[in-house]
C-alpha cells in the first residue's frame, strides 16, 4: 500500500471506551474456538507504525463484521508515534482475537500486550507470531496477510530513505524484512494462502522466494489503495462458504478488490499464483534469458522499446517492474525479434498461465496479467544495490535472469 490516500476517520471517543474495556497485559493466547476446531485461521501482521495507520481500524472493523466460528482473525497490531501519527489509539505491539460486532467500536479481544519494544520490521518478529498464532489458535486451514508498505524484491532502505522499501517497514525502527529473509521469516510450515496487503509485491521475484512455504500467494502488482484489502468482503465468501477449495476461496481477494466502488479511481491489481506451478515457470524464464542475452547485440533498440511499451508499477529510477505477459507480448512484437526469441517469450507466456490461476485488474492497469518481473537496465543495475542483493533470492540462484539484467540494454 502506498501513496496518499483518503483517510478513514474513526470516533476517537468509541476507541477510548472500547480500548477501556480490553483485558491488559496477559502472556499468551485463547485457543481454539469453542465448538470444535474452526476451518480458517488468518493471522493478519499488521505492521501500523507508519503512515498506514489511518487505515488499521477500518480493516479491523472489516474483520469484526466476518469473524466467526469457521474463520478466526488473530492479529499482531503495532502502533507507534511519530510524525505520521501524532496520537496513535495505543503506542506498542498487541496481539488481538477478532470478535464479530457490527459497529465501528473495537470490540475485539486483546490476549497479549507485548509493550513498546517490539520490531516489525525484523524476520524473527513474523516468524514469533506465526508460532504463536499457529500453537494457540489451529484450524484446518491457515491463511497469512502481510499487512504494511511493500518494495517488490528490493532491499529496505536506509533510515529516512524514501527511495526504496523491504516489506513490513517499521517506522519507529527504521527496518524492514528482505526478500531473501521471508524463508526465515514464515518458518518451516506451509500456508494455504499467504497474502501481500502491501504494494508491488506479486513480482515472480518474491512467489518464487515463497513458493514452498504457501500453496497460493495473492496480492497486487500495482501499489493499492492505503485502504488496502476490504476484509469483509474478502473474507464474507470464507465465512459462507469455508469448505470451498483453497484455489477457489483464493479467488475472493481479487473480486473483493473489485467490488469496493471507491477503488474504480485507483489502480487496482490482483492475483492468485498456485506456487506449484513456479518451478516450471522459473525454467523457462531462464531459456527466455539465455535468448535475450545470446540476442543482446540485435536487440539494443527493442528492449529499451518495450520496456517502455510495457505495463509499468511505480517507477521510480531504481524500479523497473513490467508485467511479465505484456513484457513477453511488446517484445515478441518488436521487428527484431527472432523466432528463436519469439519461441522462448510463448513459452513463458505459456508457463505463466498455469501459475497465475486468477487475475482481475481495472482499467487504469488494463495490461497487468497476474504477475510482474523486475526488468531494469544494465547501466541501472549494475550501479546500484541490485548486483549484490539479486543473487542472494532464490530466483537469482536458480535461474539465469540475473545475468540477462547485468548485460540489458
Amino acid at each position: 500500500m502506498l501513496g496518499p490516500m483518503k483517510r478513514w476517520i474513526f470516533p476517537v471517543w468509541a476507541s477510548a471506551i472500547a480500548l477501556s474495556l480490553l483485558a491488559c497485559g496477559g502472556g499468551g493466547g485463547g485457543g481454539s474456538t469453542p465448538g470444535g476446531t474452526p476451518k480458517w485461521t488468518v493471522l493478519v501482521f499488521m505492521n501500523a507504525a507508519n503512515d498506514l495507520s489511518a487505515y488499521d481500524l477500518l480493516n479491523i472493523n472489516q474483520m469484526e463484521r466476518v469473524a466467526g466460528p469457521d474463520v478466526q482473525f488473530v492479529v499482531q497490531w503495532k502502533q507507534a508515534k511519530g510524525s505520521w501519527d501524532s496520537s496513535p489509539e495505543f503506542v506498542g505491539t498487541r496481539r488481538y482475537l477478532i470478535k464479530r460486532d457490527n459497529t465501528s467500536a473495537l470490540a475485539s479481544q486483546m490476549v497479549q500486550d507485548m509493550g513498546t519494544a517490539v520490531d516489525m520490521g525484523k524476520p524473527g518478529t513474523l516468524r514469533d507470531f506465526i508460532d504463536w498464532g499457529r500453537a494457540n489458535y489451529p484450524s484446518e486451514r491457515t491463511c497469512l496477510i502481510v499487512w504494511n508498505h511493500g518494495n517488490g524484491w528490493l532491499r529496505g532502505p536506509k533510515k529516512d530513505d524514501p527511495i526504496t522499501r523491504g516489506v513490513s517497514y517499521d517506522d519507529a525502527t527504521g527496518n524492514s524484512i528482505e526478500t531473501w529473509e521471508l524463508e526465515a521469516a514464515l518458518g518451516p510450515g506451509k500456508f494455504d494462502i499467504l497474502s501481500w496487503d502491501s504494494s508491488l509485491m506479486q513480482m515472480l521475484e518474491v512467489a518464487y522466494e515463497v513458493k514452498d512455504q504457501a500453496s497460493f500467494i495473492v496480492g497486487s502488482e500495482e501499489s493499492p489503495p492505503g485502504e488496502g484489502l476490504p476484509y469483509d468482503k474478502v473474507f464474507g465468501r470464507f465465512r459462507d462458504n469455508p469448505t470451498a477449495s483453497t484455489a477457489e476461496l483464493s479467488r475472493a481477494f481479487a473480486d473483493g478488490m473489485m467490488e469496493v466502488p471507491e477503488y474504480n479511481s485507483r489502480k487496482i491489481t490482483q492475483s492468485s499464483i498456485d506456487s506449484s506451478k513456479l518451478p516450471a515457470l522459473a525454467n523457462a524464464m531462464t531459456v527466455f534469458a539465455n535468448q535475450l542475452i545470446a540476442e543482446k547485440a540485435t536487440l539494443s533498440t527493442a528492449v529499451p522499446s518495450a520496456r517502455t511499451k510495457t505495463q509499468s508499477y511505480s517507477d521510480n529510477g531504481l524500479r523497473y517492474y513490467r508485467d511479465l505477459r505484456d513484457l513477453c507480448q511488446k517484445l515478441e512484437a518488436e521487428p527484431t525479434a527472432s523466432a528463436d526469441l519469439k519461441a522462448a517469450s510463448a513459452a513463458v507466456r505459456a508457463s505463466l498461465a498455469n501459475a497465475v490461476i486468477y487475475n482481475r485488474r481495472n482499467a487504469n492497469s488494463a495490461n497487468s496479467y497476474g504477475l510482474s518481473i523486475d526488468f531494469t537496465n544494465a547501466t541501472t543495475f549494475n550501479a546500484s544495490t541490485k548486483l549484490a542483493d539479486y543473487p542472494k533470492l532464490k530466483f537469482g540462484v536458480d535461474t539465469s535472469w540475473d545475468e540477462w539484467l547485468r548485460v540489458a540494454p
